[in-house]
């Protein structure tokens, strides 16, 4: 059994909470563990020392020797280790020694004495969310090396959660997810903490060139990176020229998304490559070549539907720094999106980059795919105000798949993995697309700060075609049962981040009411 230190800020804390914190040390799992309270008033201390443990808690106020110790957990003063989490956590880095750096699930008091705790379920390691909210935790436990590589226990255990969650990951070898409960929380409100003064000083280190807003509401911190390069985009936008009734009126689609792109972008570095098929009538191309003139370039497609060849072909007919995939029933509704998405790759390990998808009547038609283990749009048809659980609608955050109305690649990472796969002619291609893209290395982001139209019908159902179903299931079978970016712990089958219950709370808390 390792070592374990376990530190706590007690500076404001009362005697209660740090009797309730004492009494979860004396079942967590450790024959005996030592735990340094920072800040807490003498007489405090001495009751503390005073309390009966089995021998299990040794409690002492000044810098403990790491030296000795495997583990050190940050434990927030009145938060609980859950009873055995030592041991399961133990068992788990044992399994895993690349791992330096573990958070887990939580639970969190309510007033309903039919369901006393309800459960803030975690997903796996994702850098770019962890710079928006603390969305690990306040409880970490890491390797006592990383500890003093990242400043020190003294430091460390003084810093806002955010601050040291930040500082951790910075020099941690492997973060990882454990999908268990790791802490009983004092505080009923499961929401992560933020702070923005962690994260402008985690972008100075890391040389993220960047403006960071505090929304205090979420709360959640913005990093907006800073354009300092106009990076060419191909904007590939696959038609037969169709017309449909939107807002009230008839248009041809695709005659708007690609004027939404040249009349409403704040970023104009791009140019338009239509691959029509041999239906799309002469006066679609016509308005079309009138709106792009010379950045918009037509190819003509007289092949059986094929959604990927359209695409591969028109991302090879240009040459250009990023390519962007784009329906032709889309629609620009933030001006900077465009210049949103583009900025995310500045971080070079970005490989895809996705943006808040609506329908017509401005509900949610994509925020990312998540696999449940059906491959499906996360909160589809809800409404855009909804913040999800930890507030997961609210920042940017790495996702398995995004979808392929709106994505935005690297050209280099777009060749280097072969484009989309011909054989997903019509559905699944971009979610293979994506797990081929983070499989090469890469990271796919969502952002919910950049918003787009897309005028699907809330009704469609994909068809399944046994076929793309048989090959999908066949290529990443083990990663759609077990989504890196959902929890093994929440209901299946379904599009909201809910945790496994019938009640009627854990609906409320999957909508955030």
């Amino acid at each position: 059994m390792s070592q374990f230190v376990i530190a706590t800020d007690a500076q404001g804390a009362t005697l209660d909470d740090l009797t309730a914190t004492h009494k979860s040390l004396v079942v967590a799992g450790s024959r005996k563990v030592t735990w340094l309270v920072v800040g807490a008033v003498p007489d405090a201390v001495k009751k503390l020392q005073r309390r009966f443990s089995f021998g299990r808690v040794r409690v002492v106020t000044e810098a403990v020797e790491l030296s000795q110790i495997d583990l050190v957990v940050f434990l927030e003063a009145g938060d609980g280790l859950q009873r055995e989490s030592l041991l399961v956590a133990n068992e788990f880095l044992a399994a895993q020694p690349q791992v330096d750096l573990l958070y887990g699930d939580s639970g969190h008091p309510t007033d309903d004495k039919s369901e006393p705790i309800s459960f803030a379920r975690r997903p796996g390691w994702s850098p770019e969310r962890l710079r928006a909210h603390c969305y690990v935790g306040e409880t970490l436990i890491a390797r006592s090396d990383l500890v003093v590589n990242s400043g020190g226990l003294n430091d460390l255990v003084l810093r806002h959660p955010h601050d040291r969650a930040l500082r951790l990951s910075e020099n941690a070898k492997a973060v990882s997810r454990l999908a268990a409960v790791l802490t009983i929380a004092k505080s009923s409100d499961s929401r992560p903490s933020a702070s923005l003064h962690a994260v402008v000083e985690h972008c100075q280190r890391q040389n993220i060139d960047a403006d960071c807003e505090l929304d205090a509401s979420v709360p959640s911190v913005y990093v907006r990176r800073r354009l300092t390069k106009q990076p060419s985009v191909g904007v590939i936008v696959a038609t037969r020229g169709t017309s449909a009734e939107v807002f009230g009126q008839e248009r041809v689609l695709v005659v708007e998304a690609v004027r939404s792109l040249f009349e409403k972008s704040t970023y104009q570095n791009f140019h338009v490559v239509v691959v029509a098929d041999t239906p799309t009538p002469a006066t679609v191309i016509e308005t079309l070549q009138n709106i792009g003139g010379a950045r918009l370039q037509v190819l003509n497609y007289d092949r059986p539907f094929n959604f990927a060849e359209k695409n591969n072909l028109g991302a090879m007919s240009c040459d250009s720094d990023l390519i962007l995939l784009l329906n032709d029933d889309t629609e620009i509704i933030t001006a900077d999106a465009l210049e949103i998405m583009v900025s995310l790759f500045n971080d070079p390990q970005v490989g895809v980059v996705g943006p808040m998808l609506l329908f017509e009547d401005s509900t949610i038609q994509s925020a990312g795919h998540i696999f449940s283990p059906d491959p499906t749009d996360l909160y589809r048809a809800r409404n855009p105000e909804t913040s999800g659980p930890q507030n997961l609608l609210r920042v940017q955050r790495e996702a398995s798949s995004l979808i392929a109305a709106c994505m935005l690649i690297r050209r280099d990472v777009f060749e280097e993995v072969g484009g989309l796969c011909l054989g997903f002619p019509g559905n699944w291609n971009d979610i293979d697309f994506c797990l081929k893209v983070q499989l090469a290395g890469y990271r796919a982001v969502f952002t919910p700060h950049a918003h787009l139209f897309h005028f699907e019908s809330k009704t469609r159902i994909a068809k399944r075609v046994d076929a793309e179903v048989g090959k999908l299931g066949a290529r990443w079978g083990s990663v759609l049962d077990d989504d890196p970016y959902f929890n093994p712990r929440l209901q299946r089958y379904t599009n909201i981040w809910k945790t496994d219950s019938t009640s009627k709370r854990s609906m409320n808390e999957a909508l955030a009411i």
